[in-house]
C-alpha cells in the first residue's frame, strides 16, 4: 500500500516541475535574447524520474553570469540520448530578465528556431 502513494507523489512531482517550467518558459517570451555557452552537462542521475542538467554561462552588457537548464524523463534512456545531443562547446540562445541579468532561461523553442540541435 505504501508503495503505491509513493508512486503517487514522485508523478506528482514530476508533473509539478513540469507545469513549472512551462510557465518559466511562457513568462520569458519577452525578454532580451543573448548566446550562451555550455559549459557542463550533468548526466541523469539513477532516479526514478532522471534529470538532466546543463550549465551554462552568458554575458549581458560585458558582464558574466551563469544558468542552469534542467529537464526530467520518465526513461533513463531518454534522458541520456538527451544529455549526449551536448557536445562541448556548445552555444544556446538564453533569454534573461531585463533589469535582472541574474535570472535567465533556456527555452526549447529558441534552440529550435536557431536551428539547434539540442532542445528539441
Amino acid at each position: 500500500m505504501l508503495g503505491w502513494y509513493r508512486d503517487e507523489i514522485l508523478v506528482f512531482v514530476v508533473v509539478v516541475h513540469i507545469v513549472v517550467r512551462l510557465i518559466k518558459e511562457h513568462r520569458s517570451g519577452d525578454w532580451p535574447v543573448v548566446q550562451g555557452s555550455v559549459v557542463k552537462v550533468y548526466p541523469p542521475r539513477p532516479l526514478i524520474f532522471p534529470q538532466v542538467e546543463v550549465a551554462y554561462t552568458y554575458r549581458v552588457d560585458g558582464k558574466l553570469y551563469t544558468g542552469m537548464h534542467s529537464r526530467g524523463f520518465f526513461l533513463k534512456l531518454s534522458a541520456e540520448d538527451y544529455a549526449n545531443q551536448f557536445h562541448l562547446p556548445r552555444s544556446v540562445v538564453v533569454r534573461y530578465r531585463l533589469g535582472e541579468p541574474t535570472a535567465s532561461v533556456v527555452r526549447q523553442s529558441d534552440q529550435v528556431n536557431q536551428g539547434a540541435r539540442a532542445f528539441e
